[in-house]
């Protein structure tokens, strides 16, 4: 049978204009988003970071013991830099990462161009842009847009055999964080593991010698960071002191399974389920017609799987064996394979007895899920991870309006119990010089209570005391966010 390379569903359009419409789209959602306040983790991985060196003129290398994440400083060192010269404030921060958002899509289209197809380059750049976690995390001032884009970057020095481009995506990734140095080791594993097999025993070791050379640059200089870390303050990672340590304890076998199925449902959620969807009836498809066998398959489907599986292995470990380290945005790499190899499949399908517009029919359905997602809000009592979804930009003014309210009650901010992530002082959140900031939330002594249901830290039981008890002095709504001020009843 004869593979069919591609299907028209836009014309001959030029590549081109693809890339220059994800391009229009980075530098629309980063000047949406450019008046936004810190949110989420980058509270502390990018503007209490880049507050340190910037107050300090660089004179220390790594950060105090109490904002130490133990991943590399280079991100929070970028960003004071960039306070430097441009100025200290949100926009600056933001268009910041213009550049790396950039990367991102350039990657993405230059992979799909190779891997896809020009005919489906069109749905192939628009999953990249309503993907939930992608959208979420570039609306941020966050460093996992750089991990992402410099880990589509090693892929593309792969296959283009650019040995230049792997060494700067190596370095990439071991200076953003100990994540990004874990994403590097597993590709190489991946390139290894594809290059092997092809090898004489007598070739192996030279091969080997010429696969490692690219990461060398950038693995030493990881290495040379985390013994640095390690002889100068006395661990990697974490410390038992950190605020952080919960959740880097061990997961028990109650943990592990809990884990496991938090896994599960972080790759359906969001809109994702549409995609695994779309992936299985691609699968059941080909199985029927023998087109999953060796030497029927492109041969990039097998390659992209053994990617997958590696990578997901490997991240997958600390995700499962740790109490709190379940973040969406922990699993980017793999969710961005997981839309290659859906298209990858969609290909596939050119060579067998699906119509065009069976194709195209797919293809909409499965968008159209996947941009519902950045409208999933669950109830009250389930966390959600609110950075990788574009449903928590409503918070913003909220918080805006809420802050209005309390001024004008004439209520002192350190006076209103919250949770994360509107503990603390402002200056971090809205790069001002207000140092005061709302209280961790304390509903034993508190008289305020400050509570959104982007707040991920309230348990049931206070919930319920909150609803049923207290007295609820503002409530402010908007686009499935809300946020309410409780004040304590005056007979409590």
């Amino acid at each position: 049978m004869t593979r069919a390379k591609s299907v028209s569903f836009f014309g001959k359009q030029r590549a081109n204009m693809y890339l220059l419409l994800a391009i229009l789209w980075c530098l629309t959602i980063t000047a949406l988003s450019s008046t936004h306040s810190f949110f989420w983790d980058t509270i502390q991985l990018g503007s209490k970071h880049a507050h340190f060196y910037f107050e300090n003129d660089f004179e220390q290398f790594l950060l105090p013991t109490e904002i130490d994440s133990g991943h590399p400083p280079y991100f929070g060192i970028y960003l004071a830099v960039c306070w430097k010269i441009f100025g200290k404030s949100l926009q600056v921060s933001h268009w910041a990462m213009l550049p790396f958002l950039i990367l991102l899509v350039f990657q993405w289209f230059n992979l799909g161009k190779r891997l896809i197809g020009r005919n489906l380059l069109p749905f192939f750049m628009l999953f990249l842009s309503i993907d939930p976690v992608v959208a979420g995390q570039a609306s941020l001032v966050s460093p996992d847009i750089i991990l992402a884009g410099c880990f589509l970057l090693l892929i593309n020095g792969i296959y283009s055999k650019k040995s230049t481009l792997k060494v700067l995506a190596v370095i990439g990734l071991g200076m953003i964080s100990t994540r990004g140095m874990m994403v590097a080791f597993l590709v190489f594993m991946w390139e290894l593991v594809i290059n092997w097999k092809k090898l004489s025993e007598g070739s192996r070791w030279k091969t080997f010698q010429g696969l490692i050379a690219p990461y060398l640059p950038g693995g030493l200089l990881a290495m040379s960071y985390l013994a640095y870390h390690y002889f100068s303050v006395g661990w990697i990672g974490y410390h038992q002191e950190s605020e952080w340590a919960p959740s880097f304890a061990r997961a028990g076998l109650g943990q592990f399974i809990k884990n496991t199925a938090v896994l599960v449902w972080r790759f359906l959620d969001f809109g994702r389920i549409f995609i695994f969807t779309g992936i299985l009836l691609c699968a059941i498809s080909l199985w029927k017609n023998n087109g999953l066998r060796k030497g029927k398959i492109d041969p990039q489907v097998r390659r992209m799987t053994l990617l997958y599986i590696i990578v997901l292995l490997g991240i997958s470990v600390p995700f499962l064996l740790y109490a709190g380290l379940q973040q969406h945005r922990y699993l980017l790499p793999p969710f961005l394979l997981t839309t290659i190899l859906f298209f990858l499949l969609i290909k596939e399908l050119l060579s067998y007895n699906w119509t065009t517009r069976s194709r195209q029919g797919l293809l909409a359905i499965v968008s159209i899920g996947l941009l519902t997602g950045n409208l999933w809000i669950y109830p009250d009592r389930i966390s959600q991870g609110w950075d990788s979804t574009l449903a928590h930009w409503s918070f913003y003014d909220l918080r805006e309006q809420m802050r209005e309210f309390v001024q004008d009650q004439q209520i002192e901010l350190e006076k209103i119990g919250t949770a994360f992530p509107e503990i603390g002082s402002l200056k971090y959140k809205d790069l001002n010089e207000v140092r005061l900031g709302y209280k961790a939330k304390d509903l034993r002594t508190d008289q305020y209570i400050l509570y959104s249901n982007i707040m991920n830290d309230f348990s049931d039981a206070e919930l319920w005391r909150l609803q049923e008890e207290w007295k609820v002095m503002h409530e402010i709504r908007s686009r499935g966010i809300k946020m309410i001020l409780y004040q304590r009843p005056a007979d409590d």
